[in-house]
């Protein structure tokens, strides 16, 4: 008889799922046993995704909502608790990355991009925080960016935002840890996903990819894979951490 799967029985929310690390993440952790409910903004997206991955046997709930509006994501996490029951497990990974010169760059712009990568951190936590201390059992992964320990020119805001994402987590894991919640943050390095070899960052391979210690591109899967560890109950005295998953391009 097979060992059961480690997330048998539990369900876990991904945002940005339609596509890229969201994506690969909610397959992952569908994999591992999860029902996984994928919020996205992008609906035609997501309903291809959610076919996608339906079609390969797992279990997954779409809901189209924009995550930087407060009530769209109160609705969708009630919606998911009302079907489910339980939410045991947060994927914070919907995030942008506009490139502009920082003399270019508005306040409109800044704002925009907090409000996706940042706000949407702090909505959808706040909004699965009690279901999961109520039980006390819960794990949440933020997706943060190996850019903060770099920085590059032109993101100025993209860097801003994730490097919130980090003091977000190390401050909420202290406050959620004695109810059970480990809190966590993974940072990618460069991870050839659509939106990356679609634009203008696919260049960067030949510069980077000989510059790591394991010289090959990184994939999505590379990252699903770290976020299912930490997801899972074998995680559960690691807390407040910044797991770095770029081939080795930075030791931190």
């Amino acid at each position: 008889m097979d060992p059961p799967l480690p997330l048998a029985g539990q369900t876990a929310l991904v945002t940005g799922a339609a596509q890229g690390l969201g994506y690969a993440a909610a397959a992952r952790l569908a994999a591992e046993g999860a029902r996984v409910a994928l919020l996205d903004r992008d609906g035609e997206r997501l309903g291809a995704a959610a076919d996608a991955l339906g079609a390969q046997g797992l279990t997954v709930l779409p809901h189209t909502v924009d995550l930087t509006d407060e009530e769209g994501v109160r609705a969708a996490v009630a919606a998911v608790l009302s079907a489910e029951g339980r939410i045991d497990v947060l994927v914070n990974n919907v995030g942008i990355y506009p490139h502009r010169p920082f003399e270019e760059l508005t306040y409109a712009e800044w704002r925009h991009v907090f409000a996706v990568n940042l706000d949407s951190v702090f909505l959808c936590t706040h909004a699965v925080y009690p279901a999961m201390r109520e039980r006390g059992y819960g794990r949440i992964v933020n997706v943060s960016s190996s850019t903060f320990f770099i920085g590059y020119p032109g993101l100025a805001a993209y860097i801003a935002s994730k490097g919130g994402i980090i003091g977000f987590t190390r401050a909420l894991a202290s406050e959620a840890g004695p109810h059970g919640i480990t809190v966590n943050a993974v940072t990618p390095g460069l991870i050839a996903t659509e939106g990356v070899l679609g634009g203008e960052e696919a260049g960067l391979f030949d510069e980077i990819v000989p510059q790591q210690a394991l010289p090959r591109r990184g994939e999505p899967d590379d990252i699903a894979e770290c976020i299912a560890y930490l997801a899972s109950p074998a995680a559960g005295f690691i807390t407040g951490q910044t797991i770095n998953v770029d081939g080795g391009h930075r030791f931190h």
